[in-house]
Order: C-alpha cells, then sequence, then structure tokens
C-alpha cells in the first residue's frame, strides 16, 4: 500500500471514533454545570428569555407555555399564593411542576406535536435527554 493510501486509511478511522464518541453521561448531573446549558440551548427561547414565556407557532397553530423558566434554577415571584398567578409566579427550573413534566415533554417521538423543543428545532441528543432525565431522577440538584 502507498503512504498516502495508508495516511487516509488511518485519518478515516480516527475521524470515525472521534465521531462515534460522545461525553459519558454524568452520574449525577446538576442543573448549574450540566443541565443549564442544554436548556440555554433548546428551551430558555420560549421559557424564559427577557422573562418572558415565548409563543411559537406547532403545527400551525400558535402555542404558548405557561410555566417554567429555565433559564433560571429559582422562583421568582409569589409561588405560594394559590391559585398560581402566571403573572405574579414565574416558577424556576427547580420547581417541582417542571421538573416532573420535563421528561414526558423530551422523550416524545419526534413527529410528536407534544415533542420539547417543538419543530423545526430539532430533538435533544441522546447525551442532553440522558442529562435531563438523571437530573430530574436525581431530585434536580442545583
Amino acid at each position: 500500500m502507498s503512504k498516502t493510501l495508508l495516511t487516509a486509511l488511518f485519518v478515516l478511522t480516527l475521524a470515525g471514533a472521534v465521531v462515534g464518541c460522545s461525553p459519558e453521561v454524568p452520574a449525577n448531573p446538576t442543573y448549574t454545570n450540566d443541565v443549564q446549558p442544554i436548556f440555554i440551548a433548546h428551551c430558555v427561547r420560549c421559557h424564559g428569555a427577557g422573562e418572558m414565556l415565548h409563543t411559537m407557532i406547532i403545527n400551525g397553530f400558535p402555542n404558548s407555555p405557561s410555566w417554567c423558566y429555565l433559564h433560571r434554577y429559582d422562583d421568582m415571584g409569589d409561588c405560594t399564593t394559590m391559585p398560581i398567578d402566571p403573572a405574579v409566579c414565574k416558577f424556576g427550573a427547580h420547581a417541582t411542576l417542571c421538573v416532573t413534566q420535563a421528561p414526558s415533554f423530551i422523550t416524545q417521538p419526534a413527529d410528536s406535536p407534544s415533542r420539547m423543543p417543538p419543530p423545526p428545532s430539532d430533538p435533544l441528543t441522546d447525551w442532553e435527554t440522558e442529562t435531563i432525565l438523571r437530573w430530574t431522577k436525581n431530585g434536580a440538584p442545583r
């Protein structure tokens, strides 16, 4: 074999190894180190950018999140008065409502109208999904 061909095979093998490798999912993910960057990359445009919940067109209809400001961990405002008033309370990512709902939305099939993030965004990667699932399962630590 020629030196050029051997070099090309080596580079392709190395490239395949790098592409096939992904970081290991953290055993105990935290919001600050592991989950917040995922939320900022995929969720905050609707869940908290500018301290707002933003409407998107999903399957031809306007759809707006009702809760969960995922750009921050803590709640903002008075979230203790029942019934909860979304004009006064902004649930942060740690809120039970957000933590318990996230797994059902991020694991929807790619063609589901309930999938988060919604089209035209790509679904979360397996690594991102598993990181969020482990975080919620572990009690959503800061």
